[in-house]
């Protein structure tokens, strides 16, 4: 089938899906959607295999399922030319990127009239084949070029999940502003200082984060990045870090217009293959300038790895850092001048809610969760209030913060670590 260019369907399709592979034959890339792409282009036209196709699409993808695909798959395949959305927008600069949309927009209306000349035939089912090519169908390159900025998939959305080579949108819970946080003040800095760097272009060095669980790792990180402007954060999956990560950060290096972020969650650095990420930070190859790994742990990342990021590690939480915290969460609250014995016996009273098993945990976590449960109870307030002007105040129970932290860590490193730890300090002593 040809167009008014000359075209025929398959050279338009291979304008954009085609790739050598090792043996230097063409072909598309794997996934179902390009393996219908390749079967439109070897298709002879009105042939019975026409009718075997359409209908294998309407059983295949549901509803503007096959045009969301092929939309977003020539908006990729444009986009790994060099071209960002602005670019296309002001095609009319370029004769290279002008080529691209104007080829684009022989592709959907070739593909418009396949499937309107598909649905003559007997054997095709019914509106099936109508369907698709009015989908499909363009009236002009602007409003081509409208279309793909639509399928954009970092238009309409900042975090995504990347799984067996997909990104995935997804609705984090509610992100709080960076400056929602309260109590471990250096770490704060930290991270402000980190993403500033990256957010100006000065540095995309890694960031690697340790804590015991319950501080706050993933929604201190989510904020910051998402605080940049045009950032995307990427949710890899932890195994992903052997090898498969480069090929997302080979995707997303093209995309200059926007700051990418990838965080590795919650990862055990003891299985962790690290071979590519030496190679790939610090070693034989770079990161793009647009790219920043963060990794988050619970345990303690290998000193060859701490030399190729900046190492983030939260102080333990104990009595101090619990009122350091609900300090700064009643400044913020509106108290000019919060009363020492106020913040003391807040800290006591979650302490002894957390004795009354109201809480799994002591850490910033189940603090923030009472803070929020007091910050909505103004009999509780007042009456906290009350008793602070009291002759004696109940303080945080430091000996509880000590056995909690003990056994947490005993749990998760062994009886080996309590005794290092234990040694350590009497060193210091």
């Amino acid at each position: 089938m040809e167009n008014t260019s000359g075209k025929t369907l398959k050279e338009l399709l291979d304008i954009f899906f085609s790739f050598p592979d090792e043996a230097g034959e063409f072909r598309y890339r794997s996934g179902r959607f390009y393996e219908f792409a390749g079967a439109l282009g070897r298709c002879e036209e009105n042939s019975p295999q026409c009718a075997l196709l359409v209908n294998a699409i309407e059983r295949e993808f549901s509803e503007g399922v096959f045009y969301q695909q092929f939309a977003g798959a020539v908006f990729d395949a444009i986009v790994d030319f060099g071209v960002l959305p602005q670019e296309m927008r002001d095609f009319e600069r370029s004769p290279k990127v002008a080529f691209l949309i104007e080829s684009a927009f022989e592709l959907f209306n070739c593909m418009a009239e396949f499937f309107r000349r598909a649905g003559t035939l007997g054997t095709v089912i019914p509106d099936a084949a109508e369907s698709l090519a009015s989908q499909l169908e363009v009236k002009s390159t602007f409003e081509l070029v409208s279309r793909l900025i639509l399928a954009d998939p970092f238009a309409g959305n900042r975090v995504f999940r990347w799984h067996d080579g997909v990104l995935l949108p997804v609705d984090p819970d509610a992100v709080k502003p960076v400056n929602k946080f309260f109590g471990f003040s250096g770490v704060r800095h930290i991270f402000t200082d980190h993403f500033s760097d990256f957010a100006g272009s000065k540095s995309n060095v890694p960031l690697l984060i340790y804590s015991l669980p319950g501080y706050g790792k993933t929604s201190m990180t989510l904020s910051h990045a998402l605080a940049i402007e045009n950032s995307v954060v990427i949710l890899p999956e932890p195994e992903d870090l052997n090898g498969k990560w480069i090929e997302l950060v080979n995707a997303i290096s093209r995309r200059k217009d926007h700051k990418f972020v990838l965080f590795f969650d919650d990862i055990d650095p003891g299985n962790v293959d690290w071979y590519s990420f030496r190679t790939h930070v610090g070693g034989a190859f770079s990161m793009p300038d647009n790219v920043m790994p963060v990794m988050s742990s619970n345990y303690e990342f290998p000193a060859g790895i701490l030399s190729r990021g900046r190492k983030l590690s939260y102080p333990v939480f104990d009595e101090l850092r619990c009122t350091e915290m609900i300090e700064d969460f009643l400044l913020d609250f509106g108290l000019k001048r919060p009363m020492p014995q106020l913040v003391s016996l807040i800290g006591a009273d979650y302490t002894e809610e957390f004795g009354q098993k109201k809480f799994t945990e002591l850490s910033p976590r189940t603090l923030m969760r009472y803070l929020q449960i007091y910050m909505q109870d103004r009999n509780k307030r007042r009456t906290m209030v009350e008793m602070s002007m009291g002759e004696m105040v109940t303080r945080p129970d430091a000996e509880l913060f000590y056995e909690f932290n003990i056994n947490l860590m005993r749990d998760l490193y062994g009886e080996e670590y309590i005794v290092r730890l234990r040694n350590e300090k009497l060193k210091n002593l």
